[in-house]
């Protein structure tokens, strides 16, 4: 696995401070051509984070002959990283106010305030994060002309949060635009509608259903999506998936 820090060639974990130096990109590329997965792990998820991830991302989908990919994985790989970044840091969220996550009563209580304190005093939750040691794992690969990407966050899901998940998924299954989409809002935690475009983004692109998956083990949650890439609609068929991102 190639590990990304801007300063080491062979093993690294991407810290805050190390996005300051520029990617390599023969590093990608030849990771590209050896099939081998590339990892970031960070502890907060900043402009200059998501700046860099893009960067990469771009790399990588030229590398794999699949540049015309970059709009539709770069919504979604933000998309991830944002819901990963915000379970970690409601961890800690609801343990500073003395509130169990897993009770419902509790939960419902301390997503009144979670967003809007979160973001107030998101330096102070980024250094929590990182104190705690909780990450986020961001991992890309091309293996056997099939795209793997996945983002882990080391929090795992409450019940609330799978059947959350779970409802929001099987309704964009039923979708098959924006407007449909935008009838089905949750107004607990957001709209709700990030993992709806990223399934509709999929569809669009000819993936089947079952390739975004979002589960838990004993320790972490990881949100992975797979594409083939001879499953993939050329782009001259694909009218609609740039006018649904101009849209949203």
């Amino acid at each position: 696995m190639l590990y990304l820090k801007c300063f080491d060639i062979i093993i690294i974990t991407m810290k805050i401070e190390d996005i300051k130096v520029p990617l390599d990109s023969k590093k990608i590329e030849s990771a590209v051509q050896n099939e081998e997965p590339i990892e970031i792990i960070s502890y907060s998820l900043t402009r200059e984070i998501e700046e860099y991830v893009n960067d990469l991302l771009t790399v990588f989908l030229t590398a794999c002959n699949q540049e015309d990919l970059l709009s539709s994985i770069s919504y979604t790989s933000g998309e991830l990283l944002a819901n990963a970044n915000k379970a970690n840091a409601k961890r800690i969220f609801f343990q500073e106010k003395g509130l169990d996550i897993n009770n419902q009563e509790d939960y419902k209580h301390g997503m009144v305030t979670f967003t809007a304190e979160t973001t107030v005093n998101k330096e102070h939750y980024q250094k929590l994060q990182k104190d705690k040691d909780l990450y986020i794992k961001y991992i890309l690969s091309m293996k056997n002309k099939v795209i793997t990407l996945e983002v882990i966050n080391k929090s795992v899901l409450t019940e609330t949060e799978k059947v959350r998940i779970q409802g929001k998924m099987e309704s964009a299954r039923k979708y098959n635009s924006m407007e449909d989409a935008l009838t089905d809002i949750d107004r607990t935690e957001g709209s709700g509608l990030g993992l709806i475009i990223i399934i509709l983004m999929l569809k669009q692109l000819g993936i089947k259903k079952d390739c975004l998956k979002v589960e838990s083990n004993e320790a972490e949650t990881i949100a992975k999506i797979i594409i083939p890439i001879e499953e993939i609609v050329p782009p001259s068929i694909n009218y609609g998936l740039e006018e649904d991102l101009e849209y949203i």
